[in-house]
């Protein structure tokens, strides 16, 4: 293991292509600039996650990120170790290629060799959180059938205001009243 060579190589991100060497037992990632691997982006949180290396094995945990750190599209909540070629992702926005050189595939005891890993499928497209709605603004207008049915009552009222007027100053012959009870008592 001492001649290996680990990475994590960025697929997407703010630098596509860059190279981060694994070359320490511990490495913490995060977009604050004390981290081991700083990546500058807005989904990272400050100190994001680790990878520590136990034995032949790099284990990634996260340390709390508000956005999640993934492996092959799975987010994880414990430590979890890391096999070449599994997409690392921090955030929705971050993915990169663990990569290693030097490792060879276990020999299984019967001296067949073990299955190969497969190669790791496209890039993940982390999904983004459901945005929240804000409540549906009122509707420009009014209901039409509300709108009539009150100036139908507008108009009743000044009927009866303006009839109570002209029979109460005499104005004509025929109260407005008499007119209604005529067309009232002829139609029905």
């Amino acid at each position: 293991m001492a001649g290996d060579k680990y990475r994590l190589v960025m697929n997407a991100g703010p630098n596509p292509g860059k190279v981060f060497e694994l070359n320490m037992d511990s490495m913490s990632v995060g977009r604050e600039a004390g981290n081991d691997i700083v990546i500058q982006d807005a989904e990272i949180s400050r100190n994001h996650a680790r990878i520590s290396r136990r034995g032949g094995t790099f284990l990634l945990e996260d340390l709390g990120s508000t956005n999640g750190t993934f492996i092959n599209r799975q987010r994880i909540t414990s430590p979890r170790a890391l096999a070449p070629g599994d997409e690392v992702g921090f955030g929705e926005n971050v993915v990169l290629s663990f990569q290693g050189e030097g490792a060879t595939p276990t020999v299984a005891a019967s001296g067949r060799q073990a299955a190969t890993r497969q190669p790791a499928p496209p890039s993940p497209q982390y999904a983004a959180p459901a945005p929240q709605y804000a409540a549906t603004p009122p509707k420009k207008g009014g209901n039409p059938l509300l709108i009539g049915c009150l100036v139908l009552i507008v108009l009743c009222i000044l009927f009866l205001v303006g009839g109570f007027i002209f029979d109460y100053l005499n104005l004509y012959c025929v109260s407005p009243f008499n007119i209604l009870f005529g067309l009232i008592t002829t139609c029905g």
